[in-house]
């Protein structure tokens, strides 16, 4: 899985920030679709299903303090890699 910023945009509400998760095939095939579906946050590409789009608005409203945008960018790919492993059907064992 690999997890990288598609865009960041200053807006006057905050900051856009567009996640794309790449994922291996082994690790598409072992996506609960249904799951996925009952997620609003993910979006999937409709041409490569390899590709999730996770879609965050930092807002200017919320109280992040002195953090630097760089590490409330990386909060939010650890928190998605946590929601996307959290997707995947257990394997059997």
């Amino acid at each position: 899985m690999q997890i990288d910023v598609d865009s960041l945009n200053e807006s006057d509400r905050g900051w856009d920030v567009q996640l794309k998760v790449t994922l291996s095939l082994e690790e598409v095939s072992q996506i609960d679709q249904s799951a996925l579906r009952d997620d609003g946050d993910f979006k999937v590409d409709p041409e490569d299903s390899s590709l999730l789009y996770f879609h965050s608005l930092l807002s200017v409203a919320e109280p992040w303090e002195d953090e630097p945008l760089e590490e409330l960018v990386r909060a939010i790919k650890l928190e998605v890699e946590y929601r996307v492993k959290r997707l995947f059907r257990a394997k059997p064992v």
